[in-house]
């Protein structure tokens, strides 16, 4: 059975939202931050290394997240 767009099963058959994948990442970041995607991409493929978005879809991911708060991002990393 496939993993709906944006949930991909873990080995172990678990299955983990992207979404809150990366509000679980940008939980340590607060208001006045800046981000740098590189960053949150290898800390998101560190903690859930069975994720396949590629790093444009991941950052994605990052922006909808940052929707409402006060964190600067530096879009600093090289598309895999």
């Amino acid at each position: 059975m496939e993993a709906s767009v944006g949930q991909i099963k873990s080995p172990l058959g678990i299955g983990i939202d992207t979404d809150a994948a990366v509000h679980t990442i940008m939980a340590d970041y607060h208001s006045g931050d800046i981000l740098s995607t590189t960053v949150v991409i290898a800390d998101l493929r560190k903690r859930f290394p069975w994720f396949r978005q590629t790093d444009e879809e991941l950052v994605g991911f990052i922006v909808r997240a940052l929707d409402g708060r006060d964190i600067a991002v530096s879009f600093d990393h090289r598309g895999r």
